[in-house]
């Protein structure tokens, strides 16, 4: 069931995957009017085979059972419950005893009542399927997340999908791929009932079924109509609970809580909630007028066809064409009939609303995939050269293409659009160097491309003369231990937090050394759990919180923890004065030894023992060389660090 191992979900999804890459292939010749119909049929297949597909895959052959065994009786037990008066009349028209009709009634209800159970546990195990189901999904989910290419996650499309996919999973049991599955049994349940009673009412006249179908029909025409209505404002209605859950998700960030009360933008977040809303619901309120239009016309043709129905069964009755026995029969399975158009159109409904939500999970799943690459290099001595060419790199909404369809940099007048432009840098084995610059100049953005989170948007990045792109990004990942400027940690011990693994299963020496190095160690010792005490109070009340230059140096400590042959300090020290970040920066000299580093800072005297300084404006390398030759050449490195002397001997 649900605790299938990771290898083997992730095979069978990627055979999955691929197939409907094969399927999804429409052979070419067709006219285009052609080609879209075909479209439009194949993708609500592929939807509903995808489902299933998966549904086998998670939960086995069994699932289907479940379903197949609580179809069979729920088709059943309202025949039975229908024939039950006309088995009493029957035996009453002809005589029988008191005694024989009893035990009649009294063989009906206990075949009823077993019934009822029989279907009430095979539904109740078929539920709890498919709730796992969808756990299951909410792993896959989750794991996607993790996973998935960071670059494609951090563009407004991606997160516009992953609000949109997560409704798949965290809404509960009536939406998503678990409502989808249920809406398609009872689908099929309703389908079925419809079929026999059609069967039996088509066995005493023509007329009768003619008329049940034309009515089904009808109303499944106007529901049908109201749904594509209500679809047309889907998107609209997507785009809005995304801004919705953003405000709602930044409203209540701890950190967020002192400007908001600071500025009064409480009024701006309550107006813009109520906008969104107020636009939301008018939206509803526009479907929910297509779904009343068609609940009238449901009625008004249900109420059509009894008068039409009972009319003529009575007529048959007094012709003495029809017996009271089978009048009774026939009036409950005329009622059957309808209790199956409802449900059939309830499953339709909710099959619709559902499809949406699952194409939305599906289109996720498929997007920023990242391809398994070959293993990243090794080298003796745990040294890596790292070489970019020509390398250009533009955020979303700044992207051109060439006609090719390939991504390049733009022309000279359209430079000032690149965060970095046509950058040829190379970084020896074992070199340390510094990336100075003044802000938006592109420096964390390069970091994340020499590292593997960003793919350039043209050019070559090169570890070891391997193409970044082609090597295994986990892998990669690996060999890099990089300290960005924006802190992160999880409510979770601090031992958990700077080594990355479950608590237990960390090196303590290790976890210890690197504290130390940190200069955490004695912090952490006077702790009352020690390493073992939460961060933050979230999940332990007893969890403690670190100032800004704590968190900054556990960072440092999680970087040496892990011990890779690459190290990158992107403004690690931001919270520190000066004269503690120049002694910091001393110290990393000493901690790093060994290893290929890059440093980043604002602050020019913190990275004079670079072997190499590159001093970066608008995404190009302006100057590069050893802070000595760079203070003697002049230019914007020399003024710069001329400039910040002058204002930390103010300071002081």
């Amino acid at each position: 069931m649900w605790k299938r191992k990771d290898s083997d979900r992730r095979q069978d999804r990627e055979q999955t995957r691929r197939k409907h890459a094969r399927d999804g292939q429409i052979r070419g010749g067709q006219a285009k009017g052609d080609q879209l119909r075909g479209e439009r049929i194949r993708h609500k297949w592929d939807n509903c085979r995808y489902v299933f597909q998966r549904l086998g895959q998670e939960e086995g052959p069994g699932a289907f059972a479940l379903c197949g065994g609580d179809l069979v009786f729920g088709v059943l037990l309202p025949f039975l419950e229908a024939a039950l008066a006309g088995a009493v009349a029957a035996c009453l028209v002809s005589g029988k005893a008191p005694g024989e009709i009893l035990l009649l009634v009294a063989g009906y209800v206990i075949l009823l009542q077993t019934a009822r159970y029989l279907q009430g546990h095979l539904r109740a195990m078929r539920d709890k399927t498919l709730f796992l189901f969808r756990i299951d999904i909410m792993y896959e989910f989750n794991r996607k997340t993790l996973e998935m290419d960071g670059q494609s996650l951090e563009t407004a499309k991606g997160r516009q999908m992953w609000e949109a996919a997560k409704r798949n999973v965290y809404n509960g049991n009536h939406f998503g791929i678990e409502a989808y599955a249920r809406s398609f049994w009872n689908m099929l349940l309703n389908l079925c009932g419809l079929v026999v009673y059609g069967c039996i009412v088509g066995r005493e006249s023509i007329f009768l079924l003619i008329l049940l179908v034309s009515q089904t029909l009808l109303v499944t025409w106007f529901h049908g109509a109201a749904e594509k209505r209500a679809l047309r404002a889907e998107d609209e209605i997507d785009g809005k609970w995304s801004g919705f859950q953003y405000l709602r998700r930044e409203s209540i960030v701890p950190q967020n809580g002192k400007d908001i009360r600071m500025y009064g933008m409480d009024k701006w977040f309550l107006k813009t909630f109520y906008q969104m809303i107020e636009r939301s619901v008018s939206l509803l309120d526009w479907q929910e007028k297509g779904y009343t239009a068609a609940g009238i016309a449901n009625h008004l043709l249900s109420f059509a066809r009894n008068v039409a129905v009972y009319g003529w069964l009575l007529g048959r009755m007094a012709a003495g064409r029809l017996t009271l026995p089978a009048f009774l029969l026939y009036l409950g399975i005329i009622a059957g009939f309808e209790n199956w158009v409802r449900g059939f159109l309830e499953a339709v409904i909710n099959l619709a609303k559902n499809k949406k939500i699952v194409e939305n999970y599906r289109k996720f799943i498929d997007f920023g995939t990242v391809e398994e690459g070959k293993p990243a290099p090794k080298r003796p001595g745990k040294l890596h050269e790292i070489r970019l060419e020509h390398v250009c790199f533009r955020y979303e909404g700044n992207m051109e293409c060439s006609e090719e369809g390939h991504m390049e940099c733009p022309e000279e007048g359209h430079s000032r659009e690149d965060t970095i432009h046509d950058l040829n840098l190379t970084i020896r084995a074992g070199e340390k160097l510094a990336l100075v610059g003044p802000n938006g100049a592109g420096k964390t953005t390069l970091i994340k491309l020499l590292c593997g989170l960003y793919r350039p948007t043209s050019g070559k990045v090169f570890l070891d003369g391997e193409e970044l792109q082609n090597l295994s990004q986990r892998e990669v990942f690996r060999e890099f231990a990089v300290v960005f400027q924006d802190v992160f940690t999880f409510a979770f011990p601090v031992a958990e937090n700077v080594s990355c693994v479950k608590a237990g299963t960390e090196d303590g020496p290790r976890l210890r050394r690197s504290l130390e190095d940190a200069g955490l160690l004695e912090r952490v010792q006077s702790l009352p759990k020690r390493e073992q005490t939460s961060m933050d109070k979230d999940m332990d009340p007893e969890g403690v919180t670190f100032s800004g230059g704590e968190l900054q140096k556990l960072m440092l400590a999680r970087a040496l923890y892990k011990d890779s042959p690459v190290v990158i300090l992107d403004e690690p020290t931001a919270a520190l004065d000066p004269i503690a970040e120049s002694e910091m920066y001393e110290k990393y000299d000493e901690m790093i030894q060994g290893k290929t580093a890059v440093f980043l800072s604002h602050r020019l005297s913190s990275t004079r023992f670079c072997d190499r300084i590159l001093f970066l404006e608008k995404g190009r390398v302006v100057q590069e060389g050893s802070h000595e030759s760079l203070m003697r050449e002049g230019g914007p490195y020399a003024e710069l660090f001329a400039l910040q002397a002058r204002y930390y001997r103010k300071q002081v």
